[in-house]
């Protein structure tokens, strides 16, 4: 910050000769303003003799001091010394018109020099300031201890706003990540007080994790939920973790929506990643693994067990669609895994009529272990095509189906027509 005040200032100072300098050119005198100051300076020059002879009586006249003359008192107006005194030598202005230009110029380039001296002074200074400021950046965001600086997850408050309260349902203090010196417990599982079905379906839970860093350096620690008490949301992903401190012992909390089920009994991890920071990971699979929150079986749900129409199923897998009532929002999707192998789901492009839009929300890389089903619930695209596409338009998608521990149970449905 003290970086950006500075070269403000000069940016500001740089600004200000700027002008003085233009100002200095601007202001150097014209060629009138050179002969009328030439005039003046011949008129003064003539002026200094005061003395004139009487034409009518010879008599001396002091010009300062009398008007007439002070022997026969006559008027000297028309004498022709006086005249010929102060009539004004061409030459002799012209002469002193090109002195007085070339000290004025000569005094505007002085100055404009010294000006210019200093804008390049501020200019170096500020390149100076930049540069100090780039070194400043790369030494302090290379540094491991100040990388996260203000980052780092600290003990935290569970209420954590004022219009939500939480009560706790249970403590399972189970171990969900021990490798290289890092651990991370489950200890505490709270649901919202008005914990009560919301408009979307949701419900809103909270959990308390533990984590203690025995390493010397700081290090990052993220895990993705892909799914709880055998149900996944493509839109309700959760990611538990952050950024922590070398010898860091700190309990954090991580907010998560349920779809429905009323405690969390189980937890499925996709994506886990242990990493040093700004140095490279320690530890990384996408293999999916099941947390038991609780040793109680978590009941199955089956409220939207028979909705839509089978569109998809083999021994492995069953995809059921629904076209929504407002036809722009598209359609709701779900995925049941009848397997006992765990799948990333991901889907092609949309068709529309043998067309492909320009965008559309499908699904990537979405989490569905064995047992779950996955729910999407926004199969949609932008545009008119969509949006005003008449009954009988054809939307079509294609599913694929990883498998990362036995890649030999991979496989795509192909096109299929969502109803």
């Amino acid at each position: 910050m003290a970086f950006i005040v500075i070269m403000i200032i000069i940016a500001i100072a740089i600004i200000a000769l700027i002008v003085r300098y233009l100002y200095v050119q601007a202001h150097i005198l014209s060629s009138k303003e050179f002969r009328k100051t030439a005039e003046k300076q011949t008129f003064k020059m003539r002026a200094k003799s005061t003395e004139i002879t009487c034409d009518f009586c010879g008599c001396v006249i002091n010009t300062a001091k009398e008007k007439r003359c002070p022997n026969c008192g006559a008027v000297y107006g028309e004498d022709k010394e006086l005249k010929e005194r102060f009539q004004v030598d061409e030459k002799a202005v012209e002469k002193k018109a090109d002195a007085a230009a070339k000290k004025a110029v000569e005094k505007a380039h002085a100055e404009g020099m010294e000006v210019l001296k200093h804008i390049k002074i501020a200019i170096a200074a500020l390149a100076g300031v930049f540069v100090l400021m780039i070194i400043y950046a790369a030494i302090f965001y290379s540094s491991p201890s100040s990388s996260y600086a203000g980052k780092f997850r600290e003990n935290e408050k569970l209420q954590d706003n004022d219009y939500t309260e939480y009560t706790l349902i249970s403590e399972p203090n189970v171990t969900i990540f021990d490798k290289e010196g890092v651990t991370m417990r489950l200890v505490s599982v709270y649901a919202d007080d008005d914990n009560a079905i919301l408009t979307e379906g949701m419900r809103h839970y909270r959990l308390g994790i533990s984590l203690v860093n025995t390493r010397k350096e700081p290090v990052t620690l993220y895990y993705k939920v892909v799914g709880i008490n055998g149900r996944c949301n493509s839109r309700q992903l959760v990611y538990i973790g952050g950024h922590f401190k070398a010898g860091a012992k700190v309990l954090f909390y991580e907010n998560v929506y349920g779809e429905y089920f009323d405690s969390i009994d189980e937890i499925a991890v996709g994506e886990k990643t242990l990493s040093i920071v700004d140095q490279g990971n320690l530890y990384k699979s996408d293999v999916m693994e099941k947390i038991r929150v609780s040793g109680e079986d978590y009941p199955v749900i089956t409220d939207d067990a028979d909705t839509g129409i089978v569109i998809f199923e083999n021994d492995r897998i069953r995809i059921r669609s629904l076209e929504k009532e407002k036809r722009d929002r598209g359609y709701d999707v779900w995925i049941e895994n009848l397997s006992d192998h765990d799948y990333y789901v991901d889907t092609s492009d949309m068709m529309i009529d043998g067309k492909i839009p320009a965008s559309s929300y499908i699904l990537y890389d979405n989490g569905l272990p064995a047992g779950y089903t996955l729910h999407h619930d926004n199969v949609s695209c932008r545009g008119e095509d969509f949006e005003k596409r008449a009954e009988e338009s054809q939307v079509e998608l294609s599913f694929s189906f990883s498998d990362l521990v036995d890649p030999s149970n991979d496989f795509s449905t192909g096109f299929v027509t969502l109803k």
